[in-house]
């Protein structure tokens, strides 16, 4: 009978393990039914990033997922042309502005957000936010140089917009370490 039990005990824990690894960006679909060839587990703030290269016309779409801190809260992902860092980020922001989500670009030229453009390095289109299950999804494509075969990128999640701004996301370890590099072609 213990020996029943501890075995029963032992596949509980593994349906559960099981259930839990299920909850990986290879288990998710969108509501706007978009397909992307590759998918990643961001290794920091529950964020995922769904992504297809195209390498003829060096364009790049993507499906960023999320969830804000809070209510208010916002979600970033970002190309930086330069290093994995915030300063010099081409950076797609959204968040929940009354029933809606918005979303905004932002060039992000140093630590005051008051000073960022929103005319990004690269072009985008196809620029679209949703909310589900308590995540923003952020929709977009990009063209890139040609020949491109990685990219720096950056996710981030902050506490909320005031007078049309982003608030200062929290300066944790996960948030400091949600940056990595890209690789494009070759994976």
């Amino acid at each position: 009978m213990v020996r029943l039990c501890f075995t029963l005990v032992i596949l509980a824990l593994a349906l559960l393990v099981s259930q839990g690894e299920s909850q990986t960006c290879t288990s998710q679909t969108f509501e706007n039914k978009n397909v992307y060839a590759n998918c990643t587990d961001l290794p920091h703030l529950n964020a995922y990033l769904h992504w297809t290269y195209n390498s003829t016309d060096s364009t790049l779409a993507i499906a960023f997922i999320a969830p804000p801190p809070n209510p208010e809260g916002w979600v970033s992902w970002s190309i930086n042309p330069e290093s994995p860092t915030m300063i010099s980020s081409q950076a797609l922001l959204a968040f929940k502005n009354n029933d809606n989500i918005t979303i905004n670009t932002y060039n992000v030229s140093s630590y005051n957000p008051a000073e960022w453009g929103t005319k990004l390095l690269y072009d985008v289109w196809d620029l679209s936010a949703e909310e589900s299950n308590g995540n923003i999804i952020i929709f977009a494509k990009w063209k890139f140089p040609e020949k491109i075969e990685k990219v720096n990128h950056v996710w981030q999640v902050g506490p909320g917009i005031v007078e049309g701004l982003p608030l200062k996301h929290a300066m944790n370890p996960e948030n400091k370490d949600s940056k990595g590099i890209l690789q494009l072609v070759g994976i």
